[in-house]
């Protein structure tokens, strides 16, 4: 897989678990400290999270880290 690939399907993963939680971007940044426009660069793939920011994503989200990857995986 490319690089860009997975960044780009990590994001969208992020993004649909997050509206599935009724979230918006501003309240899962706020509730674990990252910028929503860094959260935003995320879900759109632009950007590459590092394993910190994916544990406090997937805590505020209250779901396994390795779930979303799972996912982003198949």
């Amino acid at each position: 897989m490319k690089y860009k690939y997975i960044s780009g399907r990590l994001g969208k993963e992020i993004s649909r678990i997050r509206k599935e939680k009724k979230l918006s971007q501003e309240d899962l940044a706020l509730d674990r400290y990252i910028d929503r426009s860094y959260l935003a660069e995320i879900e759109e793939g632009k950007t590459n999270p590092t394993l910190k920011t994916l544990l406090k994503i997937s805590s505020v989200l209250k779901i396994k880290l390795s779930d979303i990857l799972v996912k982003v995986n198949q």
